[in-house]
């Protein structure tokens, strides 16, 4: 059995890996690669709740595919994806972890863009997988960014 600090060193890897597959997905143009580091059953939650109610085409719990799915047309306007992790938190007993990040996306036409976010992770026993994920977004930069995805017709019209 791994020690508590072999398991958190994986749980931290599992999530920083995370934050990554976002930029691995836009540069291999694979939106899959999106959930390379979660569950097949994995679910997102998607906060604060009013979120999904205002944007109906961004559903409050979404799989992985329906994640991809919506994801696609975001990434097919995105020149640039990253993120600065200001920090982490990892619980290896409850096999938990939460990361405040500012996520920095550049849509084409467009001003960089800077989102800043607190996730909420729950991860496999192994730790090397995420099972749930509640994400808080910025909701005033979000609405800002879907507007100027709607002005690419990437979602629907209000």
């Amino acid at each position: 059995m791994a020690s508590l600090n072999d398991l958190h060193t994986t749980l931290e890897t599992t999530l920083k890996a995370f934050f990554n597959d976002y930029t691995v997905a836009l540069r291999e143009k694979d939106v899959t690669r999106i959930s390379a580091s979660l569950t097949p059953d994995c679910k997102r939650l998607l906060k604060p709740a009013y979120f999904p109610v205002a944007y109906p085409f961004v559903k409050a719990e979404e799989s992985n595919a329906e994640y991809e799915a919506r994801m696609k047309g975001e990434l097919s306007i995105m020149e640039s994806t990253s993120a600065e992790i200001h920090e982490i938190t990892i619980d290896p007993i409850k096999r938990k972890g939460s990361a405040y990040v500012t996520h920095i996306n550049k849509l084409r036409g467009k001003d960089t863009g800077n989102i800043d976010i607190c996730w909420y992770f729950d991860f496999s026993d192994d730790g090397k997988k995420i099972s749930r994920i509640v994400e808080f977004i910025d909701t005033a930069v979000s609405e800002k960014m879907i507007e100027d995805m709607r002005k690419q017709g990437v979602f629907p019209s209000a």
